[in-house]
């Protein structure tokens, strides 16, 4: 079984203050909700984080302060489900087994949506259904490849 934790950036600044939008630096919130993801995490076994290279998104990534590398990832930036999945395809290469994700709305949330199969948890779905603020993390697990994502069944979502 794999294991994949999808997560939302930490709340960020409401621009970017002359850096535009990829410039956007997480709050003292998001700050926060960052090192609460970590606590939260930290026993997860995660091998790597993939991150888009948005700074609030880095900012995230590296304030869990988890030991897995940090790898940024421009394509990860405003990505949709698709060029997400393609991204999550090239752990294929490697032994990942639990690898984390740290990127942005609508793509995180969408692909939360579209990998919630049969045998997922009904308490994470609701808590991810109708709303997925910042900082949220959802747990997907899965047979197979990264490439295919064979039986994926929300398991676990919470927020930092």
């Amino acid at each position: 079984m794999k294991r994949l934790f999808l997560i939302r950036h930490g709340e960020a600044e409401f621009t970017g203050h002359g850096r535009g939008d990829r410039g956007r630096r997480l709050t003292d919130d998001g700050l926060a909700q960052a090192a609460r993801l970590g606590h939260m995490l930290a026993h997860a076994g995660i091998e790597i984080i993939l991150a888009s290279t948005a700074d609030r998104a880095q900012e995230t990534a590296k304030g869990m302060g988890l030991s897995a590398p940090v790898e940024s990832i421009d394509a990860l930036y405003d990505a949709s489900t698709v060029t997400i999945a393609r991204t999550l395809a090239d752990l294929d290469a490697t032994s990942v087994q639990v690898a984390a994700l740290v990127a942005h709305a609508p793509g995180v949330p969408a692909l939360v949506d579209e990998l919630t199969g049969p045998g997922s948890d009904p308490d994470a779905v609701a808590r991810v259904s109708t709303h997925f603020p910042t900082a949220t993390v959802a747990r997907i697990d899965f047979e197979g490849t990264w490439a295919d994502l064979s039986g994926a069944r929300l398991t676990w979502a919470n927020r930092g």
